[in-house]
């Protein structure tokens, strides 16, 4: 793995820090009976805490589509509904900004939210010429995403093998306009190890369509759940339709009067959760 890892930060200066560009998949869930709360808070207070942190670029948030898998349902997950898919152009800065606000008057965490019931990664393009963000700049549907984990000692075969041969294959699919491969980043926000090491983004045109076709292409031989290369019992696959139109920074930090005013109703309104956060670290390579 360590071939991959080294491609983070390159740096033409030794000892300079390079901003390294990422995309931040967070997956969440209300408390029961708390879900218009939840909302409201994501989409109206926390999305623009975030951006308006240094090294954003823009946040989407999406809810689990209505159109899954059918005939492998195994795979269906992780189990939280809402993903939100944030575009950051400084990682380990927008992660500094972020540890030291989370929690704090400036970045709010409402009670509505089940701390528990999701995730919060960090991931770079495998390949290093890739820009982390740039397949979403232009994408306003619905995305699919593969989590997976390489055998071990396979990760580096597996992340050429998905590249080359299998991202193209499925990229013919009914339904599929675009997708990349994605790692963890060396920096996260939390001190624990993703339960997944790598995951392919797809963007989608006709959800219905990608879902059928990427159902019965799972029935074919040499996939992700046959491939020796993976773990395939652990494959995780799950479709999402936006929930919000995608959020830039600089719209956060210029809101228009009404978006400002009922941000600040959300705001003056909502019950939070008072709490250290032990579970953040600071930047790390984990």
């Amino acid at each position: 793995m360590a071939d991959l890892i080294e491609q983070d930060a390159p740096s033409a200066t030794a000892g300079a820090r390079v901003a390294v560009p990422s995309i931040f998949l967070v997956t969440t869930e209300p408390n029961p009976g708390e879900e218009d709360a939840f909302n409201d808070w994501y989409t109206h207070i926390h999305c623009h805490d975030i951006m308006r942190l240094e090294g954003s670029i823009a946040v989407q948030r999406y809810k689990q589509s209505r159109h899954q898998l059918q005939y492998n349902k195994a795979n269906i997950g992780p189990k939280a509904r809402w993903l939100t898919i944030y575009e950051l152009g400084d990682t380990e800065q927008n992660l500094d900004d972020h540890v030291e606000q989370c929690f704090t008057d400036r970045m709010p965490i409402t009670a509505a939210l089940n701390l528990g019931g999701g995730e919060d990664y960090y991931y770079i393009p495998i390949d290093p010429g890739v820009n982390a963000v740039a397949l979403f700049n232009a994408r306003g549907g619905d995305v699919l995403t593969v989590r997976m984990n390489a055998r071990p000692g396979k990760e580096a075969e597996f992340a050429t093998w998905f590249r080359q041969d299998y991202l193209p294959r499925t990229l013919k699919l009914v339904g599929f306009i675009a997708g990349e491969l994605y790692r963890t980043a060396d920096l996260q926000l939390v001190s624990h190890a993703a339960p997944f090491e790598f995951v392919a983004v797809y963007h989608l045109g006709d959800a219905m369509m990608a879902i059928e076709s990427f159902d019965s292409h799972l029935a074919q031989p040499g996939t992700i759940l046959d491939s020796p290369l993976l773990d395939g019992a652990g494959v995780m696959i799950a479709a999402y339709t936006p929930i919000t139109s995608r959020l830039t920074a600089e719209q956060a930090r210029n809101l228009t009067p009404a978006q400002k005013a009922l941000e600040d109703r959300f705001r003056a309104a909502m019950p939070v959760h008072k709490i250290d956060n032990p579970q953040f670290s600071r930047p790390r390579k984990v």
